[in-house]
């Protein structure tokens, strides 16, 4: 049995901005998929899709404070002895993606905006100080 390696993302579909932010993302593999830095991949393909879209989906997630991230990936598919095989897309995961505001030095440390996206065993974070929205 083969296994695809992830070369990169395949799309980027915002479900819903309302009443919770959903975002579809596809890879076009599965091996080295849980090393990935997901975050940044959305963030990327966000603004890749055009300055509108990421201000929409900020705005969304600075609202609501969380929303989700559902991931997908090609894999080959083998149709048996003889018959080849194909790339079909499988279900990853869905992470609860959280919006975490800036926390001004004080008693504690200050801590710049961010959002933190919840996986299995880690937490993945991502400064927002320098970008649209």
């Amino acid at each position: 049995m083969r296994t695809k390696p992830v070369e990169g993302v395949l799309r980027l579909d915002v479900v819903s901005l309302d009443p919770r932010p959903a975002v579809y993302l596809a890879y076009d593999g599965l091996a080295g998929l849980s090393l990935r830095p997901l975050l940044r991949d959305l963030i990327e393909e966000l603004q890749r899709k055009g300055s509108a879209d990421l201000t929409a989906f900020l705005a969304a997630i600075r609202e609501r404070r969380s929303g989700y991230l559902h991931i997908y990936f090609s894999d080959y598919v083998s149709y048996g002895i003889g018959g080849g095989d194909a790339t079909a897309e499988f279900f990853y995961g869905t992470f609860l993606l959280l919006y975490e505001p800036a926390r001004p030095a004080g008693a504690e440390a200050a801590v710049p905006e961010h959002l933190a996206l919840v996986r299995p065993g880690s937490v993945e974070r991502l400064s927002l100080e320098g970008l649209a929205g």
